[in-house]
């Protein structure tokens, strides 16, 4: 008699059972994305050229339009020292020499710069024509086009004519932009290195 209680409550108790997890579905939503106030702009920057679904569609775009962003941002820093006296050694942020300018503006993104010129010519890719330049480059000069001893940002690039404008820290005139179609800086021109955008 035990034993027949005991088989009904089994089969009964295998009625009310649930369904097995695996049939269960569960709506889940992703978290949220806490976004710092440096790369809500960049993203905002972003948004204003094409929806961001468009965007992700494309990763070589996305990441384009990233790279854009970011120099954007890091020329706004530069320009915001637009006039700051020149002093050897300075490293900002009331006067620069020229490593120190450009080391000060990157570290404002959060990327870290060599100190002197010729060791930021060591740093990310190598650029090997004019109009490959990209806003955001480091360009540098030397006596003659060889030693490096100056280092600047570009600023714009004007590939049909072969030519940039770049900020930096002059030695007479501190924190300006020129352009390497002035004789000076063309004759001094050594080459230029990509940091933003890279590996």
């Amino acid at each position: 008699m035990k034993k027949f209680i005991i088989i009904l409550l089994c089969l009964s108790s295998v009625g009310f059972a649930k369904s097995p997890l695996r049939h269960r579905v569960v709506a889940t939503q992703p978290d949220d994305i806490v976004l710092d106030v440096s790369s809500q702009h960049i993203m905002k920057e972003m948004q204003k050229t094409a929806p961001l679904s468009e965007t992700l569609m494309a990763p070589h775009n996305f990441a384009n339009k990233i790279t854009s962003a970011i120099a954007h941002d890091l020329i706004s820093t530069a320009k915001n020292h637009l006039g700051a006296c020149y002093s050897r050694g300075s490293v900002g942020p009331k006067a620069f020499d020229c490593s120190g300018f450009t080391s000060y503006v990157f570290k404002h993104l959060g990327i870290t710069l060599k100190r002197s010129s010729q060791e930021q010519h060591t740093q990310g890719e190598a650029i090997q024509s004019i109009s490959d330049l990209m806003p955001g480059d480091l360009v540098f000069f030397g006596r003659g086009g060889k030693t490096v001893n100056h280092v600047g940002i570009v600023t714009h690039v004007n590939a049909e004519e072969g030519t940039f404008n770049f900020i930096h820290a002059s030695t007479s005139r501190g924190v300006r932009i020129d352009s390497s179609s002035d004789g000076y800086w063309t004759r001094r021109y050594t080459g230029a290195r990509r940091i933003i955008g890279i590996d």
